[in-house]
């Protein structure tokens, strides 16, 4: 039991977002829709399980979420809650109850269903059950009234049901005393960390080792494709200098006036706003009109094939640029969005559309190209033998890690062999297990290898890998627990020992039901949770 709660109690979060779930579940749960025919996700006993009911889950259940936690939601809390899955569990879930309370026969009266409608809290208002709010409940939910009531008889299946199930769970004494002291025990942990820099001396690589690196990692080496060009460019500064008018200034500024504010946030007037208004004005009659000048020049150009001669005609620099990597584009090209793309797919001679920069328009014409390539060892090796060196010294510090972790598990002293390899044991010190370890930083995936650790199996399955290095934990001491505050909050760490238990159960029972199900061929699956 002490595992279960270790793997299910390392903080209140998780709780909350239960009473959370629970919450959606009761008001949301649904309706048994029918045999539908299209995008089934599955089918359980005739009953389909569409696309469109577990995007209206998923819906229902982020909004609740979002509705309870508001602007202290997260994108990680987001990311834990994994609510794709959530939603998708439950409509599969959903009609097992269903199903599997047909098969029990059990029964649901209208004195229930009416007593448990009228008895829900969204639902009243000064103790009495209000059916306004009834009614717009429905709205909101786009539900009838009979769809509702369906599901509602569903959900008191349900408890029917999980009373069956959860009627026999107790809760022992020393089971609630472990979850109170996952809860709040300190502990001290003894750590020591292997780096690459402490395994760097043992790599000394052939020519032959980097020459097998490099076959392996090519893509990492790999010299992208080159472009010589030569372009012309449409400045905007140059393009149009037609007066701005006081009119033009006037209807500029009734249109766009929402976006002139001075520092402190106030509507600028038309007065304050014309200097500005008038050099956007300007910037954009020059852009227009460059644009106009390109577009003529790509288009003559693309007919007659005479990227000099027009240039040369209209008096027009053709400027060039020596070749350059695609993936990175000299200076004179920086305002260019996607100028890799633009040109990746021209052959020689080819001219690109009219590209857009910051100030101004080009049109390029590709002079020459060299291919994608990986260059040869001796050309890289300074490279190669950094890149070499460093993934290496990650596998040498994970191995060592590892057989030191063995060698201890065995019996063997961490001190003695961390004095043999001249490594260092640091300690944490006494501290509370939550988001961040003492003098190593935050690790979710070390913080759950912390909490599986007992003075009787002091060290994790594996080393960790925490910033850059392979951390051995060893659980050395164990802080006293508050007995009187435990006592004090018993009860409290009763119901939500009896909760955890209770749902566990559910989840094994539901799970098992679902396993029997698919083998009897009751249940198809058609899309995973992972899928959608």
């Amino acid at each position: 039991m002490l595992k279960f709660f270790r793997k299910h109690a390392r903080g209140w979060f998780m709780l909350v977002f239960m009473g959370v779930i629970i919450f959606v579940f009761v008001l949301y749960f649904g309706t048994d829709r029918g045999a539908q025919t299209t995008n089934a996700l599955a089918v359980v006993d005739g009953i389909v399980i569409s696309d469109a009911e577990y995007y209206n889950e998923y819906s229902k259940l982020t909004d609740a979420v979002r509705a309870r936690y508001g602007g202290a939601l997260t994108a990680d809390m987001l990311k834990q809650m994994d609510l794709k899955k959530v939603a998708y569990d439950t409509l599969i879930n959903r009609q097992i109850v269903v199903a599997k309370a047909k098969d029990l026969k059990l029964q649901v009266s209208d004195d229930e269903l009416r007593e448990m409608i009228t008895a829900m809290p969204a639902l009243q208002t000064d103790g009495k059950f209000d059916n306004g709010k009834y009614r717009q409940l429905l709205r909101y939910n786009r539900m009838t009234a009979e769809e509702f009531e369906a599901g509602q008889r569903v959900t008191l299946a349900a408890g029917k049901i999980e009373t069956l199930i959860r009627e026999g769970i107790k809760v022992s004494d020393q089971e609630v005393l472990d979850l109170y002291a996952l809860q709040n025990q300190k502990v001290n942990l003894a750590f020591l960390r292997i780096a690459g820099a402490d395994v760097a001396r043992r790599i000394n690589p052939t020519a032959s080792d980097l020459e097998s690196y490099l076959k392996s990692n090519s893509g990492a080496f790999r010299v992208p494709e080159q472009v010589k060009v030569k372009y012309l460019y449409f400045a905007a500064s140059a393009s149009g200098s037609a007066e701005i008018s006081a009119d033009d200034i006037r209807d500029y500024y009734n249109r766009m006036k929402d976006q002139y504010k001075g520092k402190d946030g106030k509507p600028l007037s038309l007065e304050q706003a014309t200097p500005v208004i008038a050099r956007e004005i300007k910037q954009n009659r020059g852009m227009q009109a460059a644009y106009a000048e390109a577009k003529k020049a790509h288009d003559t150009i693309y007919q007659e094939e005479n990227f000099d001669a027009y240039a040369a005609a209209n008096r027009l620099s053709a400027l060039s640029a020596d070749f350059f990597l695609l993936n990175k584009p000299p200076q004179a090209f920086a305002s260019v969005k996607d100028l890799a793309a633009q040109l990746a797919g021209l052959e020689k001679n080819d001219i690109s559309k009219v590209l857009a920069g910051d100030d101004g328009y080009y049109v390029i014409r590709i002079e020459d190209k060299k291919a994608a390539y990986t260059p040869k060892l001796k050309e890289i090796e300074a490279d190669v033998r950094r890149a070499y060196l460093a993934a290496r010294q990650v596998e040498l510090a994970a191995e060592e890690a590892a057989g030191l972790l063995e060698k201890v598990r065995q019996g063997e002293s961490l001190e003695k062999l961390a004095s043999a390899k001249g490594l260092k044991i640091e300690e944490t010190g006494l501290f509370q297990p939550g988001e961040t370890i003492p003098k190593l930083g935050a690790n979710s995936e070390a913080m759950e290898a912390i909490l599986s650790l007992s003075l009787s199996h002091p060290y994790p399955e594996k080393p960790l890998a925490i910033n850059s290095a392979y951390v051995i934990f060893k659980l050395k001491e164990v802080g006293p627990l508050d007995m009187k505050d435990f006592e004090a909050k018993k009860d409290v760490y009763r119901k939500v020992a009896m909760n955890l238990k209770r749902e566990e159960a559910m989840k094994s029972w539901l799970q098992g039901n679902k396993t029997a199900m698919i083998k009897e061929k009751r249940l198809k699956i058609n899309k995973e949770a992972q899928d959608l």
